[in-house]
């Protein structure tokens, strides 16, 4: 009996995870556009590898906390605003800004 309950349970579980990818790319898709502490979207590598464009063709590119720029091959996975408004977060964790060159 109660392996009957578990293997109903699964089954309406399933039917679940059917939708997920419609779910991951609703997550994610607020995160393409990139938005700065000004609300402009950053376009990756404008100018360059590692030199984005703002929404009027400034080039940005990201900073950390102390000062240094952070490397190009790392500027794809920065989440906008999850420390606050204008500070983002790389993909180890560690708070980013956006600024001109």
């Amino acid at each position: 009996m109660r392996t009957c309950a578990l293997i109903i349970g699964i089954a309406a579980s399933l039917s679940l995870f059917t939708g997920c990818a419609a779910f991951d790319q609703a997550l994610t898709q607020p995160y393409q556009q990139q938005p700065t502490a000004y609300g402009q979207a950053i376009q990756p590598n404008a100018y360059g590898l590692g030199m984005g464009a703002d929404q009027n063709g400034r080039p940005q590119t990201y900073y950390l906390q102390d000062g240094q720029q952070l490397s190009p091959i790392f500027q794809g996975g920065v989440q906008q605003n999850a420390y606050g408004l204008g500070v983002g977060m790389d993909q180890f964790g560690r708070p980013v800004y956006s600024g001109p060159p």
